[in-house]
């Protein structure tokens, strides 16, 4: 059952609470473990998931939230690039392959930023159309849609979670060679 449509109602109603509980049960596990994957602490997933989950508030509450997109999936993809933006700020990435393919730019930067940003998703996603449909699937599912290994073997027919990690780790890799091969693009990413 989709309670999305409940939760955005009552964020519009003021009623914080219902929406905090809710988001505590469902997303606040796979950002701490993100983060906590990534280099950080308790307290950091802790204040990082709180960011995310204001921005959220703020995003539905100015009506600027799309409604097509799954509330859990939202907050977890916003707490991954504050985090992947704190990490930048404390020059802690070195490398592209700590970077998730997906980020998204922020609003607030200036137009030579922004346009580098364009450029780098630009020529990522040109090397991710070259991974097969399956692959791609899996990676949407992973990144985007912040779905568990569970849901996204239960989706694509793998077998069980294993399998869906092992695929997981073989298309991550095929898209880190192709970027590998791609020396402008490896250069790109690293600066």
């Amino acid at each position: 059952m989709n309670k999305d449509p409940e939760i955005l109602a009552s964020i519009k109603s003021g009623k914080n609470s219902q929406v905090l509980s809710y988001l505590y049960e469902t997303t606040l596990r796979k950002v701490r473990h993100y983060i906590l994957t990534h280099g950080g602490n308790m307290d950091q997933a802790s204040d990082i998931f709180q960011d995310s989950v204001i921005i959220l508030f703020n995003q539905v509450r100015k009506g600027k939230f799309d409604e097509r997109h799954a509330i859990d999936a939202f907050v977890y993809t916003v707490a991954k690039n504050l985090w992947l933006n704190k990490l930048r700020d404390e020059k802690r990435i070195s490398n592209y392959e700590d970077m998730t393919v997906f980020e998204v730019a922020e609003s607030g930067k200036d137009s030579l930023s922004d346009l580098i940003t364009k450029e780098r998703s630009a020529a990522v996603s040109k090397l991710f159309g070259q991974l097969n449909e399956k692959c791609r699937e899996l990676l949407h599912y992973y990144n985007h849609e912040g779905l568990s290994m569970k849901e996204i073997s239960e989706k694509l027919g793998y077998n069980n979670e294993q399998v869906a990690k092992a695929s997981h780790y073989r298309c991550k890799q095929s898209l880190i060679n192709l970027i590998k091969g791609n020396k402008l693009l490896e250069n790109l990413l690293r600066n």
